[in-house]
């Protein structure tokens, strides 16, 4: 495998919020790690080897499925045939004419049970005459929000549902989009709204959300263990999730935790404070499939990319201290998106250590320079890494070494809440 592979996932989630697919994207350069693709089908040929061969369905997907970007040369390659059918949507991009051996190339693959999605349809008459041919054929559209021209798009809509359409809603960036196209019958989203919500003062926080805030606030104030333990009592459904979390292999302790007295001595109250925020996001009131939300996921991936980034960077001075600090600051960085208010509001609540408030809200010091290039990452923002990483002293080829590591670890933390 190349050094400088990036290999990224991006969630695409149903009405609930819930993980329905992934797409999966790839990014890579011999000379410069962040790269706009110029080559389709190789970019795609490459995530295929990679999700199929070197990381395996299981690790790439769990049990959700992919959405792979396809091509006319990829569409009329016989090597289509050996992508497992039940796990991956060839995703049709906007470039690809339609004509009468496009048209056979799509049924013939549809008889063979593919699915199919259309990418990047921005509702103009142009992308409509191209692609209504293989409608009958499609099973998912994907509407461009930047591009789309709204003014075409009442009677797309309905043109799409009577070919029986489901529609995706893709660069969704805020919760005003999400509502808006939810209420347009949209039945599936991907982009970033979950990560940048509509700030909401006053809402009312979920009961056991507002404990783990209490808990937290407890640890930053030094509050002694017994009424630590006192707070996890209040709420039985909350103390057997987060014991849960500390029984899973993410933690290898070498006998299992049967109290949460016996956790808070093992862990420490910063690595504690860590993993209340997790279990945050995994939302405790709805027990078990709260660990498959995928703002859990993104926390856990920030966490563990400004670890490996400080790793990287301060090597040999690389404390205990500052790979707690970085944790726990990238998990914090989604804690608007958590609890709908803002930032600087919450971070009064928690009590939270000044410097860490600068970083947050000001992304100051060399912490914030890194949430920055996590963020940037996150983005596929291929300008911002490079700016950023002209400023850090972090070569391509560790960035590309510790992006790797924190999806791996990621990837660890998952399997570990699935087993």
């Amino acid at each position: 495998m190349s050094e400088n592979l990036y290999f990224a996932r991006q969630p695409i989630l149903d009405l609930h919020g819930n993980t329905y697919a992934y797409e999966l994207l790839y990014r890579t350069s011999l000379d410069q790690f962040f790269e706009p693709i110029e080559n389709d089908r190789l970019a795609t040929a490459k995530v295929l080897v990679y999700a199929l061969n070197l990381r395996g369905l299981k690790n790439t997907l769990g049990k959700t499925f992919a959405f792979i970007n396809i091509d006319e040369e990829l569409l009329m390659d016989e090597m289509l045939f050996s992508i497992p059918k039940e796990q991956f949507v060839l995703e049709i991009l906007e470039n690809v004419v339609i004509n009468e051996r496009i048209v056979a190339r799509i049924k013939e693959l549809k008889n063979h049970g593919y699915r199919f999605a259309l990418d990047d349809a921005d509702c103009s008459k142009e992308y409509i005459l191209n692609f209504q041919p293989i409608f009958e054929y499609i099973d998912i559209i994907k509407l461009d929000i930047p591009t789309l021209q709204e003014n075409n798009l009442p009677k797309f809509l309905s043109l799409f549902k009577r070919f029986d359409l489901k529609i995706l809603a893709e660069k969704v960036e805020t919760q005003e989009q999400f509502d808006k196209y939810k209420a347009l019958g949209c039945s599936y989203f991907q982009g970033y709204f979950f990560a940048r919500p509509d700030i909401i003062e006053n809402k009312a926080i979920d009961p056991a959300q507002l404990l783990i805030l209490r808990l937290i606030r407890h640890l930053q104030n030094g509050i002694e263990t017994d009424e630590i333990c006192r707070a996890f009592e209040q709420n039985a459904a909350l103390t057997l999730q987060f014991l849960r979390f500390i029984n899973s292999a993410a933690f290898s302790f070498k006998s299992s935790i049967k109290s949460i007295r016996q956790a808070i001595l093992l862990l420490g109250p910063n690595q504690l404070k860590s993993w209340l925020l997790l279990v945050a996001y995994a939302n405790p009131s709805t027990a078990a499939k709260g660990l498959q939300n995928p703002l859990l996921t993104l926390a856990q991936t920030r966490a563990n990319m400004m670890q490996t980034f400080c790793k990287e960077i301060y090597k040999h001075e690389c404390s205990k201290t500052i790979l707690e600090k970085s944790a726990f600051i990238g998990l914090l960085s989604l804690i608007e998106a958590l609890l709908n208010a803002p930032m600087q509001t919450i971070l009064n609540e928690l009590n939270v250590d000044e410097e860490i408030v600068q970083t947050l809200v000001n992304n100051t010091g060399e912490l914030g320079t890194m949430l920055q290039l996590v963020c940037a990452v996150e983005r596929f923002d291929t300008q911002s890494v490079d700016e950023i990483l002209d400023t850090l002293p972090l070569t391509r080829k560790e960035f590309s070494a510790a992006v790797q590591e924190a999806y791996a670890l990621t990837e660890a933390f998952s399997s570990s809440l699935d087993s």
